[in-house]
């Protein structure tokens, strides 16, 4: 209490002179229209500043949890996105299972190599979560890889860097496949091979998945023809791709399940005996 009183004597003159200015603007409120106006216009500037402050705070520390919404978002609008891509392959009740049997899963990349040719990414998610090998991982704008090996909690992914790995595409809009392989240089340049040259396709065409494998379903944009030359004595084009998006920079990714991959693969497994 002594403490309190050492502190009103000390500063008596200050507090004295606030408490008078405070008197004095509640005084010239109640009697000057004026004044009165201008005060209200000082208090809502420094209320709304206030205020401004405030929610600023807020949302600082509601950011992660607006991010997880977004992200969780995005995840249901990827689904969404690739199915409309196959309506085509899957005509009648898109939303069933049986007609359309991908699941989307979102995951962070938490490795990605990039610097060799046999390139490999490390994923966050396990077995814990459903991960199983040869599932599909694309990104945004492509495809990133298959997996390869699981533990309970991470996942380690084949790149698309890497020379051992082949992508089913397909020409948009035209019925023409071929198979989409890393140069081993530049993250984004690719060449397609296996395109013979009766094929009408030219430079600028867009590249989707073929959906004739059972890791990815058809009609994922991948890149655009940049080149395209006819090598008459073989019989096939010799063409470079670009992809839209960068492998080497990339942090979130999708894992793609087929739930009919095991109905398949046992099929395609009789079929070989």
């Amino acid at each position: 209490m002594q403490r309190i009183l050492n502190v009103f004597v000390k500063y008596r003159n200050s507090i004295l002179y606030l408490f008078l200015l405070g008197f004095s603007l509640i005084f010239l409120k109640a009697n000057s229209n004026f004044h009165q106006l201008k005060l209200e216009k000082i208090s809502l500037f420094f209320s709304s500043s206030l205020y401004s402050f405030s929610n600023s705070i807020n949302r600082y520390f509601r950011l992660e949890k607006e991010n997880q919404r977004l992200l969780k978002e995005n995840e249901v609008l990827k689904s969404i996105q690739i199915r409309s891509n196959t309506l085509f392959l899957y005509t009648e009740g898109c939303n069933n299972k049986t007609n359309f049997p991908f699941d989307v899963q979102r995951v962070n990349i938490i490795k990605n190599s990039f610097q060799s040719q046999y390139n490999y990414i490390i994923i966050d998610k396990g077995a814990a979560s459903g991960i199983k090998r040869e599932m599909g991982v694309i990104s945004a704008k492509g495809i990133i890889g298959l997996v390869q090996a699981v533990t309970d909690n991470y996942a380690s992914v084949i790149s698309i860097l890497n020379q051992d790995m082949k992508i089913n595409v397909r020409f948009k809009n035209r019925t023409t496949f071929g198979s989409l392989i890393w140069k081993g240089k530049n993250p984004k340049k690719f060449s397609i091979e296996d395109v013979v040259s009766t094929s009408s396709i030219k430079k600028g065409d867009t590249i989707v998945t073929g959906g004739m494998s059972s890791y990815f379903p058809y009609g994922i944009p991948l890149g655009v023809v940049t080149n395209l030359e006819n090598n008459i004595q073989n019989g096939y084009y010799k063409i470079d791709a670009e992809l839209f998006e960068n492998p080497a920079e990339l942090y979130k990714a999708y894992v793609i399940e087929n739930s009919d991959f095991k109905e398949i693969n046992s099929l395609m497994q009789n079929i070989k005996q």
